[in-house]
């Protein structure tokens, strides 16, 4: 039997002697226990204990015969059934009863991820759990990395609209390409990634150099919706220039404009 046995065991709640006691038993029974610790090589000392622990947990079986107290295991199918359906139905119950005392959600508090690999596995993390739609903008290169889980999103049925400074291939999902002015690039290559899951989460990673990234995660339905409403009418705005034309300068005042940079820049390629 391999050490992964062993250690799969030991992950459902039994103890390494536990393990090597009941593995020897499907082994070789019914059989003493002295002769049960020189074939598990767990301890004498440990082995009436061991194979208490293994009795009360329904995985071991006393036979009284003759004189003499001998052990058998309970078939390794039978066991693992009864021990699956037990907590199935703890799982249950726990989920019942701490759904009660769940009265506060966490969602509102926004929490901070430090470090590329663990922003892009939050990202990942929350394509994988959408179920409806879902907005990103991100940077060209950030791109492939995601392309996966926003295919696997669009499969189940999700609605994936995804911004960037360049067309993006993603068949069945819609990308919106808006160009970024020269003086605007360092601050957007700065904000490389929002995204906004079924009105519910929002993520905002933001890159500190070319070694260190880090990004906040919410579920603040302010932030939710702040963020999206962002992203959504970034799709819209450049057109809506284009349709004024030199009107819109008379409509924003001057110490605005440049809030509109990337939009009056845009509105010239649609």
């Amino acid at each position: 039997m391999s050490d992964d046995t062993l250690e799969k065991l030991v992950k459902i709640g039994f103890s390494e002697y536990e393990a090597k006691a009941y593995v020897a038993l499907l082994r070789e029974s019914p059989i003493t226990g002295y002769q049960l610790a020189k074939l598990s090589s767990v301890p004498r000392s440990m082995i009436y204990e061991v194979l208490g622990k293994l009795t009360s947990r329904g995985a071991a079986m006393v036979l009284r015969k003759e004189g003499s107290t001998q052990y058998a295991p309970v078939a390794a199918r039978e066991f693992l059934d009864q021990w699956h359906r037990e907590h199935e139905e703890l799982i249950s119950s726990l989920k019942d009863d701490l759904t009660v005392l769940d009265s506060v959600s966490d969602l509102d508090y926004v929490w901070s991820i430090e470090g590329h690999e663990n922003v892009m596995s939050k990202a990942e993390e929350m394509v994988d759990q959408a179920k409806r739609q879902i907005y990103l903008s991100l940077l060209p290169a950030t791109y492939p990395a995601l392309r996966p889980a926003l295919e696997r999103a669009i499969e189940r049925g999700a609605r994936v609209v995804v911004y960037s400074t360049e067309c993006l291939d993603l068949p069945g999902g819609r990308v919106v390409a808006t160009p970024v002015p020269g003086e605007a690039r360092e601050r957007v290559e700065g904000l490389w990634l929002v995204l906004v899951i079924d009105g519910e989460e929002v993520l905002i990673g933001e890159l500190l150099n070319e070694n260190q990234a880090r990004a906040s995660w919410t579920g603040s339905p302010l932030f939710v919706f702040v963020a999206e409403h962002h992203l959504r009418t970034d799709l819209y705005l450049p057109r809506v220039l284009a349709l004024l034309g030199d009107r819109a300068l008379d409509l924003i005042q001057e110490e605005d404009r440049e809030l509109f940079a990337c939009a009056f820049e845009s509105r010239i390629d649609s």
